[in-house]
């Protein structure tokens, strides 16, 4: 397996509590196929602990502190036994709040300090800092819960100065109203004028609505930058299928992360890996 393209990246999603990152250092120690290279893990304030813990809205508390996550994932010390950046998993941090961010930082960047500089590009700080799709577009009290958390300028200032060298991850919000909804040019216009200025970014964008919304999407990949896939639900294999054929079989390959339920398994029982 050429673990140098995108596609082969094996995600484990929603490391949010205790068990599940043991689950994950288990993983990151295997040595056969089912290896992770990936971990996306989703962060909260908590008001009762005083501190960033692991978890995702609507919990307000959790029993794995963002600071113990971190630290129990130095101590594994694949970047030490191995120099090549393949070695080291991606660790995608999705911020729920600009509290969780702002509690964070000397944490993260503890982690990154125990990194070579050369790493500092697989830790991912992620946040949606742009509404999305999901909800009718013509209902207020609809859109306004769409709002994001963020603000996108402030977000953006933040981490590209105590975070430098990590890799923007910014998205949209979105909702489960309608799991199809399309992304819309304005939307993809007003991401790409956030982006701009950056050159180390990725795209999350909800893999339910690719499909539909492709038309739009694909001006994403303009510069040296790359799209996430997610979705924590399996999709169709004719879904699947439109998947790869567009995005790896042309012009975009290599271009694009796969962080969604199945997907792995479908391109191992089709023999694309």
């Amino acid at each position: 397996m050429d673990k140098t393209l995108l596609i082969n990246i094996n995600w484990h999603h929603a490391v949010n509590d205790q068990s599940k990152l043991n689950q994950t250092i288990k993983l990151l120690e295997d040595d056969s196929d089912t290896k992770i290279q990936a971990i996306e893990a989703d962060i909260i304030y908590s008001s009762i602990q005083k501190c960033s813990v692991m978890g995702h809205p609507p919990s307000v508390d959790g029993d794995l502190t963002l600071a113990s996550f971190l630290q129990q994932l130095q101590n594994i010390k694949f970047q030490h036994r191995q120099h090549s950046i393949h070695a080291c998993p991606i660790l995608k941090l999705d911020f729920k709040s600009m509290d969780a961010l702002q509690s964070s930082l000397l944490d993260v960047q503890e982690y990154l300090s125990d990194l070579p500089s050369s790493l500092h590009q697989r830790v991912w700080i992620n946040a949606d800092i742009l509404a999305g799709p999901g909800e009718d577009m013509n209902d207020k009290e609809a859109q306004e819960k769409m709002q994001p958390k963020f603000d996108a300028s402030e977000f953006l200032s933040l981490v590209s100065s105590e975070l430098q060298k990590t890799v923007l991850s910014i998205g949209w919000t979105t909702s489960l109203t309608d799991i199809h909804a399309e992304y819309t040019n304005q939307m993809v216009n007003d991401m790409i004028e956030c982006a701009k200025p950056y050159s180390d970014v990725t795209f999350p964008v909800r893999a339910s609505s690719f499909r539909k919304s492709y038309g739009v999407l694909e001006r994403l990949y303009q510069k040296d930058w790359t799209v996430t896939l997610w979705w924590s639900y399996e999709l169709p294999k004719e879904e699947f299928d439109w998947i790869y054929d567009t995005l790896e079989n042309g012009s975009l390959r290599n271009r694009t992360y796969y962080d969604i339920m199945g997907f792995h398994a479908y391109l191992n029982k089709e023999n694309k890996l």
